[in-house]
């Protein structure tokens, strides 16, 4: 566990309310693909329309678990998400493409097959392989467009800017009313930095303790880069990671569990250019 420290317990959770090709070039031409940021996604701003993120990123709603992800299209009528946002099978999901869904805001579609990485595990912090296909019934609406997924030779490391994308919250503090969707819904932007990358290069960390960074419905949702031109998917947000004092115990720490901020530590990305082989196959495989 990247994050266990002495005194603490770690907790993972799925963000489960809301879910190619590349060219040889330098770090430095990596570009910051954020235009600009104030409050909202945690800590960021509401996607436009005429932001070329709209178009590329999908609510993705589960009906019989009533919960919703965010996905990204990386063909005309494939998604890519993250594995915890298939609850039920292809009938169960509804694709609404559009900038606030949940207010009306949207063009609506349904999957007609799913796909999840078969090593995919919900409770570890490494080796998660968070990663699913949904195949679009008919093609995607007219004015999306495809996100490229890296090859090997991206240049993805530590310290470099991207710009994360999602439906979810403005906040991980618990609401007691059940009233509060806290931004949910809205499709928003944030730009973070890679903290690290595990060792295995299967996933990356982010440090969201400044205020900025995923939640809960973001799950799915895309880290974007722009290289070389093209607008490139290099991670699907996958979990938040937070912990408790280990010396909390009984009330003192059900009173730290009810008032925290569970989107203020970390969160999990999984790495999306290791995983490219599976994505094309997988992708082909839907296509049957």
């Amino acid at each position: 566990m990247p994050w266990g420290i002495m005194k603490t317990k770690l907790y993972v959770s799925s963000l489960l309310v809301f879910a190619l090709t590349a060219c040889g070039g330098s770090l430095s031409e990596v570009e910051n693909f954020t235009y600009e940021t104030d409050a909202a996604i945690v800590g960021g701003k509401d996607t436009t329309k005429e932001n070329v993120i709209s178009k590329y990123v999908v609510l993705i709603y589960d009906n019989p678990t009533k919960t919703y992800c965010t996905g990204l299209l990386i063909q005309k009528n494939i998604i890519l998400t993250a594995a915890h946002c298939i609850k039920s099978d292809q009938a169960g999901l509804s694709l609404a493409f559009g900038l606030k869904p949940l207010s009306g805001d949207y063009t609506l579609r349904q999957a007609a097959k799913v796909l999840t990485h078969p090593l995919y595990k919900k409770n570890n912090t490494q080796d998660r392989n968070d990663l699913a296909l949904i195949l679009v019934k008919g093609d995607a609406p007219s004015g999306t467009q495809l996100l490229q997924i890296p090859g090997e030779e991206f240049p993805l490391k530590k310290g470099l800017l991207f710009t994360a994308s999602g439906y979810g919250r403005t906040s991980g503090k618990k609401d007691n009313t059940g009233k509060d969707t806290q931004g949910s819904g809205s499709l928003r932007h944030v730009e973070l930095m890679i903290e690290s990358v595990a060792e295995d290069e299967s996933q990356f960390y982010v440090d969201q303790k400044a205020g900025k960074g995923i939640c809960s419905g973001d799950s799915g949702g895309p880290a974007l880069m722009r290289y070389n031109g093209k607008d490139y998917v290099v991670g699907i947000a996958s979990a938040i990671s937070w912990t408790v004092p280990s010396e909390l115990d009984g009330n003192e720490r059900k009173e730290y569990i009810e008032n925290k901020d569970v989107c203020s530590e970390k969160s999990i990305y999984m790495n999306v250019k290791k995983f490219r082989s599976w994505i094309l196959e997988g992708s082909q495989s839907l296509l049957k």
